[in-house]
């Protein structure tokens, strides 16, 4: 939580704007942390259609698709795009995480897997993950909103030798897609 100074008082309780902004961070408590900020991104309005949040037009852009399958997982509602063929065609995954986990939580609980950084997608806190070495699979989870987040994964085909060794670039893009889908 960001906090501004101020300085310069007109009339006794009623403080003038500072002329330069001091910032402070301080740690949220447990209540401030739920609490939406302006920059929230609603992802519970495509909770009965994950599938929405990539128009035809960029999930070609991704490669060929079988038909997008809906489904609930333990993080909330999920959409798979199977690769048309599973040798050389990759497969991504969006979960919308609205069932009590938070991308800080998330975070924590892969931050010792074999492959795991920080980043940011569009401006959001993120991070990309895989168990093993990163060369065909990633996850990339990135913060909606202090209670929400969004998981994209990506297995990528065996024969795509293209992207070998770049899956978290590719989970990266799907996630990337999908916030900007959101308008964020």
């Amino acid at each position: 939580m960001m906090f501004t100074a101020c300085s310069k008082t007109t009339t006794e309780g009623n403080p003038a704007p500072a002329t330069s902004l001091a910032t402070t961070k301080q740690t949220p408590s447990p209540s401030e942390e739920k609490q939406p900020s302006g920059n929230d991104l609603d992802i519970t309005k495509y909770a009965d259609k994950p599938c929405d949040l990539i128009k035809p037009d960029q999930l070609a852009t991704l490669g060929n698709f079988k038909p997008a399958k809906q489904g609930a997982g333990p993080l909330g509602p999920t959409c798979t795009w199977l690769g048309q063929n599973s040798i050389k065609d990759n497969t991504y995954a969006l979960s919308l995480v609205t069932k009590g986990s938070t991308l800080e939580k998330m975070r924590e609980n892969v931050k010792d897997r074999t492959i795991f950084k920080t980043t940011t997608i569009t401006g959001r806190d993120a991070y990309s993950t895989d168990g093993t070495d990163g060369t065909r699979d990633c996850a990339t989870g990135v913060k909606t909103s202090s209670k929400d987040a969004i998981l994209a994964q990506v297995s990528l085909g065996e024969k795509d030798t293209e992207k070998t060794g770049k899956s978290c670039q590719a989970s990266e893009r799907l996630a990337a897609i999908i916030i900007g889908n959101l308008g964020g």
